[in-house]
């Protein structure tokens, strides 16, 4: 089924968004919201009765900036750590980042990288957009992943941290990324892993299913899959999370009960310890891929 086909009938919900396939299934209800998955594909949506009820973008504004600004020293060292990796493929260049919220990694690479990048940014935020161009020497403008403003072939390296869980149109999407990769260009996607250890953990009460501003959930290997189908060849990838994101969240699963609560804080070396083993099992609860782009789909 065509991807027109399949956007012009998501208000209903009866297919699949990805592959249209009509055999779904409830997964889990979150927050009153279903999350269904299919049956052909294995994909995890969100059922979503009206488009307009998706998150708008009043949600990332005021709150949302003041907790992200207080996390602003950990996110830059976490964005160092990513950039290390990127430049292992690629040493300068011209770089997109998409959904590139306040700038904090626009930042790192304009001040910290040995190498010579040209920045830029897209957010379809206008207070993230407007923020983030403050804070740097490159070009921020409004934009998403599903319309981005530039010509075909422009950049060596997109990046894409936390959001292609947001939009439905994922083929679309990607190839939307492919169209302005230059050739043997890299495309670097994080996302929250629906099979992680944490999810495990916290059922429900996960932080990162976050309906209805999530829309698609994947599993790392649903991710690889889907990225290697879709025209881009896998240069690296694994899974994390921050351990403290991880004690926080199965803390806060516990909910009042205290004597729970207090084997819990006995459990916290144990906790860490399986937490450690299931990133080598690829059960973070973020998916990191570092991906080529392939000269044909």
């Amino acid at each position: 089924m065509s991807i027109s086909k399949i956007t012009g009938r998501l208000a209903c919900m009866k297919v699949c968004p990805i592959c249209g396939s009509k055999f779904t299934k409830e997964y889990i209800e979150v927050n009153k919201w279903k999350i269904k998955t299919c049956l052909d594909c294995r994909i995890l949506y969100t059922v979503i009765q009206n488009k307009k009820t998706q998150v708008v973008e009043s949600f990332y504004s005021g709150e949302y900036i003041a907790g992200y600004t207080s996390r602003e020293l950990e996110l830059k060292d976490r964005f160092w750590q990513h950039l290390s990796r990127i430049e292992k493929y690629k040493q300068g260049g011209r770089l997109l980042d998409i959904g590139c919220s306040l700038g904090f990694f626009l930042q790192v690479v304009e001040q910290k990288s040995q190498y010579s990048w040209k920045i830029e940014g897209i957010e379809p935020n206008t207070q993230l957009a407007s923020y983030a161009k403050k804070g740097i020497n490159g070009h921020v403008s409004r934009g998403t992943i599903s319309k981005i403003p530039f010509n075909k072939n422009t950049f060596d390296c997109i990046t894409c941290f936390d959001v292609l869980e947001h939009d439905f149109n994922l083929q679309k999407n990607l190839l939307e990324v492919r169209r302005v990769l230059k050739k043997g260009g890299i495309f670097v996607v994080q996302a929250p892993n629906y099979k992680s250890f944490m999810a495990f953990l916290t059922g429900k009460k996960w932080d990162w299913w976050a309906p209805p501003d999530h829309v698609l959930h994947f599993s790392f290997d649903y991710l690889v899959r889907y990225l290697r189908q879709n025209g881009f060849e896998i240069q690296e990838k694994f899974t994390y999370e921050r351990p403290k994101d991880f004690l926080l969240n199965v803390r806060g699963a516990i909910g009042k009960n205290y004597p729970v609560k207090a084997l819990f804080y006995l459990s916290i070396p144990f906790l860490l310890i399986l937490e450690w083993v299931s990133w080598f099992l690829n059960k973070g609860a973020l998916s990191f891929i570092i991906a080529k782009k392939r000269n044909k789909l």
